[in-house]
C-alpha cells in the first residue's frame, strides 16, 4: 500500500504521529503535524508563498532548494489544500 503524503505540503507520512489534528483533537489523515494542528492550518498563506516557504528545505528531501521549489511548483496544485 501508498504510504500517504500531506495534502498541503507533500511530505510523505511515515508514522501515525505525523498527521495532523482536528479542532476535537482526532487525526487528520489529509495533512501532517507541521500544516495542520487543532483543525486549522499553521501557516495562513498563498500557495505561492508556501512554495517559497517549502524550498527552503531542500536540503532534508536530496536536492537543492532551487530543485525544491519547482517540485513544489508541479505537485502543490494537485494537493486539496490548493486545488481550485
Amino acid at each position: 500500500m501508498e504510504k500517504p503524503i500531506c495534502q498541503s505540503c507533500g511530505m510523505p507520512i511515515e508514522e501515525p504521529e505525523q498527521f495532523g489534528t482536528n479542532a476535537d483533537g482526532s487525526m487528520n489523515q489529509d495533512y501532517c503535524i507541521y500544516c495542520y494542528k487543532d483543525g486549522k492550518f499553521i501557516d495562513d498563506v498563498s500557495m505561492e508563498e508556501y512554495i517559497d516557504m517549502c524550498a527552503q528545505y531542500g536540503e532534508q528531501a536530496w536536492m537543492t532548494n532551487e530543485e525544491m521549489k519547482e517540485y513544489c511548483t508541479k505537485l502543490f496544485p494537485t494537493l486539496k489544500r490548493w486545488m481550485k
